[in-house]
């Protein structure tokens, strides 16, 4: 739900003889937004949060038709202000979302253009979009910029790459890139703040990166184009519901800046889906789940071994498996791949499995072969699509996003993009938009193609790709030839069950070492959304994460430590509220694939103190 109540809530004050400041405050009056027009005309804005400043004046602007409409600007009115209320459920970090937020419209002229910026400012953090010329030809950049305070200390960013699949870092400022772009999501120590930066509700422009301008400044850049319409051309996509402006406007997306306390606060926050529009459709239809897979392991599925698959899954009391890419060549007498694939996924429903089908995006790139190909996976009964391979995101691909997601939600469809963008909140939109890869996942852990992911990757990317949305890193590795690259443990890869959150979440490994494991029991029911989270104290960018996730009354704790050896003091009462049955899974002394398993009964004034290995982690299940 989405209660809107337009007031005069914006007030213009008088900042100096040559430039006006506008101040918004959030409901709860802690954070400030000031938008400016300075005395030589550059628009800017500034953010402070219990009276410290986060973000010095902070140019804003879009590029039309090679004029930057933030210089030479010129305000024209202030009148529409609303106050927004907003609640909703979501498969994620928690079960219901509630969000008030102020937002101002405030109208602009420059170069002989009309345009206005959309400012709000929500308890948790602020969030600006363009309203575009009528009269411009082509968006040519963006000149949106985050300028930090001397308090900015440290980052997390991401290397280029059109799939996000690159390694991220957590450094100063002078550890950015120089003339170059680099990619969020960025969290951003200011102060005793962090600092959560990305877009949402992008419909129709190019993934945004990011460029470092001066000292302590980064400015918004997309890396795969260089100019796009103002106007979408959505002609090739005439089944889109959404056109990206809810004022009946071309827009932009939302550039945010989530304001966060602490780690938890970023984590924690909805900002980025609250910014998107709420659905039109019912999707009840949606489920969440554990799905087998079977290519990071074997290589491509061979169909004679599909029912072992199956089998294993439904052992392991799973709702889905995937068949991966390998399936189009299989070939028996008298049938082809389909025949064979509408087989394999006929013997699925008859064990309680659903069936995620991989496909080729170069298979599905215009609406017409789209449709047409995934009406025919829809018809052989399957439950879901992944698509990979995709393209750079242009506007042109994004807009193909929008029409693939619009055709699965239309044919009850699973989608889960991999070689893909990062996810820009809408999966308030479209929750069957389940999970995106679009990270550095387990897919750069394989031998037989000689990756090995240094452990401090994982412990970066619950602050890097993380607090963009669910993302499919293809979960717990097992197998020990996998783990002696880096000694990674057991306890280690069960905690990623925990950290990174992916509704339908993808075991990477071979059935065999989930059916035959230690924690089996465990494994047949962690769940995949949750009803509440918090990362919890002793949590260290780059270096150790302990998350602890409710569902229901049982909590979930998952820590993955670096590449140090740490001990790390667990206090009980950060989320137990009365004793519980325990099940606690250690490293074992001396092995890789084994696990320490103890069961007790704690309280909440109890503390567990862990002892942790390079690599290694912890998985606990309390059960209130």
């Amino acid at each position: 739900m989405n209660a809107v109540q337009w007031v005069a809530l914006f007030t213009c004050v008088a900042m100096s003889s040559t430039w006006a400041g506008f101040k918004i405050a959030s409901p709860d009056k802690k954070i400030v937004a000031d938008v400016a027009v300075t005395g030589s005309g550059q628009l800017v804005y500034s953010v402070s949060a219990d009276g410290a400043q986060l973000l010095d004046a902070s140019a804003l602007g879009v590029w039309i038709d090679g004029k930057d409409l933030g210089t030479q600007a010129v305000l024209k009115k202030t009148g529409r202000v609303r106050r927004i209320s907003d609640a909703y459920a979501v498969l994620g970090n928690q079960q219901k979302v509630r969000s008030v937020a102020r937002e101002a419209v405030l109208d602009f002229s420059s170069q002989g253009f009309d345009y206005s910026v959309v400012v709000r400012v929500a308890n948790d953090g602020v969030a600006v979009r363009y309203l575009l010329p009528e009269n411009g030809q082509a968006v040519t950049g963006e000149s949106t910029t985050w300028s930090f305070p001397s308090t900015a200390r440290k980052l997390v960013w991401a290397e280029l790459s059109q799939c996000y699949e690159a390694y991220s870092h957590y450094t100063g400022f002078d550890g950015l890139p120089k003339d170059k772009p680099f990619l969020g999501p960025l969290t951003v120590e200011v102060e005793n703040y962090y600092l959560a930066i990305s877009e949402a509700d992008n419909q129709a422009f190019p993934d945004m990166g990011y460029v470092k301008v001066g000292d302590r400044a980064i400015q918004a850049r997309m890396p795969w184009q260089k100019s796009w319409k103002v106007k979408p051309d959505w002609s090739r996509e005439p089944r889109v519901m959404f056109d990206g402006s809810y004022l009946k406007r071309a827009a932009t997306p939302w550039r945010y800046t989530i304001v966060g306390r602490s780690l938890n606060d970023v984590v924690t926050s909805h900002m980025q889906m609250t910014l998107c529009p709420e659905p039109k459709e019912d999707f009840a239809w949606v489920k969440p789940g554990r799905c087998l897979w079977q290519w990071w392991s074997v290589d491509a599925p061979k169909y004679p071994e599909q029912k072992a698959w199956f089998d294993a899954a439904a052992k392991l009391k799973w709702e889905y498996y995937l068949i991966d890419d390998g399936w189009r060549n299989w070939k028996a007498e008298g049938k082809d791949q389909w025949e064979l694939l509408k087989e394999v996924i006929a013997y699925g429903k008859t064990v309680g499995v659903k069936s995620i089908v991989w496909v080729n995006s170069n298979e599905m790139r215009d609406a017409k072969s789209r449709r047409a190909y995934l009406e025919k996976v829809a018809s052989l009964g399957a439950s879901g699509i992944k698509i990979d391979f995709i393209p750079d995101c242009t506007q042109e691909i994004q807009q193909w996003y929008m029409g693939s997601i619009q055709d699965c939600a239309d044919l009850k469809l699973l989608v889960n993009f991999h070689g893909s963008v990062k996810p820009t909140g809408l999966r308030r939109t479209f929750p069957h938009d389940i999970t995106r890869e679009a990270v550095r996942g387990n897919e750069w852990q394989m031998t037989r193609y000689k990756r090995i992911m240094p452990p401090e990757q994982y412990t970066l990317m619950p602050f890097s790709r993380m607090p963009a949305g669910a993302g499919d890193i293809t979960h717990t590795m097992m197998d020990p030839k996998e783990l002696i690259t880096a000694h990674y443990t057991w306890p280690n890869q069960l905690a990623q069950l925990i950290v990174y959150l992916s509704p339908v979440t993808h075991f990477c490994d071979q059935y065999a070492f989930y059916v035959d494991h230690p924690a089996k029991d465990l494994l047949e029911v962690v769940p995949t959304v949750w009803d509440e989270t918090r990362v919890l104290t002793g949590t260290q960018i780059g270096e150790v994460t302990a998350f602890a996730r409710r569902k229901g009354k049982t909590w979930w704790v998952g820590v993955i430590n670096g590449k140090d050896n740490r001990e790390l003091t667990l206090n009980l009462h950060a989320f137990l509220t009365k004793q519980a049955t325990a099940t606690l899974v250690y490293d074992a002394a001396g092995k890789d694939d084994a696990i320490d398993r103890v069961a007790t009964t704690l309280k909440p004034s109890d503390t567990l103190v862990l002892k942790l290995r390079p690599a290694g982690g912890f998985f606990a299940r309390f059960e209130q």
